[in-house]
């Protein structure tokens, strides 16, 4: 009689996990995805919309070789 009355509390305590948890962790349906929006689709980034690598590298030395100058006029390693 005991092992019936815990089958039965355990079987009750067990929920499904669609009903656990919620929706944005598991969807009902994980193979099918929502219709993508034009707002959305209009607002992703791909590598056409990037300017050229060599911009994008050139204007980060830029960037970080100032920067580096302005630290070694404060500490002193370039005196103007």
């Amino acid at each position: 009689m005991k092992s019936q009355e815990t089958q039965n509390a355990a079987k009750e305590n067990n929920l499904p996990l669609a009903e656990d948890t919620p929706n944005y962790i598991a969807p009902q349906e994980p193979g099918k995805s929502e219709p993508m929006t034009q707002v959305q689709s209009d607002s992703v980034i791909t590598n056409q919309d990037l300017p050229d690598p060599r911009v994008r590298y050139g204007f980060t030395l830029v960037i970080v070789g100032a920067v580096l100058f302005v630290v070694a006029i404060y500490y002193g390693i370039i005196n103007p």
